[in-house]
């Protein structure tokens, strides 16, 4: 069943098995996406990894998206999660470089976010999401394979989790699993390979796990680019520390 072959991202399937799997309708092509793309080239080393054999650039952005259709960003890029969330690096607050300005008002940005924000409000109801938005890029070399996510199969705590591909260069590896919580075999597994390919989860029902990555050409630099979004739902926005009042066009 890998490769199965991306179509539309659906809500029913959402509702129906946990996850989704597809594209976004946004074009990954143009002055836009090329500008908001080399931005994973300002992305700066994860300085949490410690001894984890992963090699990760990574910034952080959040953004309230009002039930309204408005997207405010957010100050502040703190990120916690539970030991009995992620066993890796849980239990403390992780404090991560903003994203560059360039990349918060990319209009490719909020054409994105939109595509999930409707997608997740078609199969939970509309109502207001802090989303987390997390820049990655896993590093392989000649010597030695990445794993994009060293705490293994996992949650992250979250209502919705929505990856997205961003870029895939010289690499191989990088299959996707998603498991329903408590069964022992994968109901889903693929290697995204096409730009905005987008694997959409229900986080509190579903478990997702990422082969390694390992260089096609030893005589070149290897990487993949990722887009992770979290949906966390909002009960009151007033009460949401960073507000900004600004508006992402």
């Amino acid at each position: 069943m890998d490769k199965p072959k991306p179509g539309d991202l659906r809500a029913d399937a959402l509702i129906e098995h946990g996850w989704t799997h597809g594209r976004l309708r946004v074009a990954a092509e143009g002055d836009d996406w090329r500008r908001f793309a080399s931005s994973w080239n300002e992305l700066v080393p994860d300085a949490y990894l410690g001894p984890a054999r992963c090699r990760r650039n990574r910034r952080y952005g959040r953004v309230l998206a009002h039930r309204d259709g408005t997207l405010e960003p957010l100050d502040g890029t703190e990120f916690f999660q539970s030991k009995a969330v992620n066993r890796a690096f849980g239990d403390q607050l992780r404090v991560f470089e903003p994203l560059t300005e360039e990349a918060l008002s990319s209009p490719q940005l909020a054409r994105i976010l939109r595509e999930n924000v409707a997608l997740v409000n078609e199969a939970a109801g509309k109502q207001d999401w802090e989303l987390g938005i997390h820049c990655i890029r896993v590093l392989a070399d000649p010597h030695e394979g990445s794993e994009p996510a060293p705490e293994g199969r996992h949650s992250d705590g979250h209502a919705y989790v929505a990856i997205h591909l961003i870029d895939r260069h010289q690499c191989v590896g990088g299959q996707n699993q998603l498991f329903r919580r408590g069964e022992p075999d994968p109901q889903y597994t693929v290697t995204m390979t096409e730009p905005l390919e987008v694997l959409l989860l229900s986080d509190t029902s579903m478990e997702h796990a990422v082969s390694e990555i390992r260089t096609a050409d030893p005589s070149a630099p290897s990487w993949r680019d990722t887009l992770i979004v979290d949906f966390n739902a909002v009960l009151d926005p007033a009460d949401m520390a960073g507000r900004t009042h600004r508006s992402l066009q």
